[in-house]
């Protein structure tokens, strides 16, 4: 017969109630820890209940900063619009002006042409400035000089003279004058009724025009010669 051998196993298990000392110990060991930190921060001068109405304070304070914000974001905005409608109503009556002022110079020397017909000048010369109109050159401190000429009394025959145009300013400081370039050929006009030359105004930089002088010399024998002014306005184009 087989031997039998029965083999006992001994094992240890630990007691239910021991576990739960030990987690319990655990756990308050963690809370006392937990103690401890609160008591340090509270020694520390931390107050979290201070803390959380601070911090929803300053949450309030910056949400009303961003409304403003976007206020004077609105508020900017609109600015800059009725600043740009402003700007452009500014520059259209200063053309509105400058149109007008052109169309009284012209206005001026029209009727100056028509009290020269009605009554010929003192001066006795046969030439007289019908219109003077000064526009925009091509460049930078270039001009056009358009100059109309009538004889000053009844057309009843040919008239001739000489003709210069002047600019007269300031520049560095003191008077000056710089003159126009060509005209008729030698500045020497013949016409009956009436002659239109455009003179080419160079002027130098930093001059400042302020009016122009057209010298008209008659051809006839006695050679009078008178002179004629007018300020400097630049004709706006329509």
């Amino acid at each position: 017969m087989a031997e039998i051998t029965d083999k006992f196993v001994i094992r240890r298990h630990t007691p239910l109630r021991t576990l739960l000392l030990r987690s319990a110990g655990l756990l308050i060991g963690l809370f006392a820890l937990y103690v401890l930190f609160e008591f340090g921060r509270y020694s520390a001068g931390f107050d979290r209940a201070s803390a959380a109405q601070q911090r929803t304070e300053l949450l309030a304070v910056i949400a009303g900063l961003k409304g403003q914000i976007q206020a004077l974001h609105a508020q900017v905005a609109q600015l800059q619009t009725l600043q740009g409608g402003a700007a452009r109503e500014h520059e259209e009556v200063g053309r509105e002006i400058a149109e007008l002022q052109a169309q009284i110079d012209r206005d001026r020397q029209d009727l100056a042409v028509y009290r020269g017909v009605i009554a010929p000048a003192a001066s006795g010369t046969s030439l007289q400035v019908q219109q003077l109109r000064i526009t925009n050159g091509d460049a930078a401190n270039h001009f056009v000089a358009h100059l109309t000429l009538m004889q000053g009394g009844k057309p009843d025959a040919t008239v001739t003279g000489e003709v210069s145009v002047r600019v007269g300013g300031t520049f560095n400081g003191g008077s000056s004058f710089v003159d126009a370039l060509g005209g008729p050929p030698k500045g020497v006009v013949s016409f009956r009724y009436y002659q239109a030359d455009d003179y080419q105004i160079v002027l130098p930089e930093g001059f400042m025009p302020t009016g122009v002088a057209v010298t008209l010399r008659d051809g006839r024998g006695n050679g009078t010669v008178a002179t004629q002014n007018f300020p400097w306005r630049i004709d706006v184009q329509p």
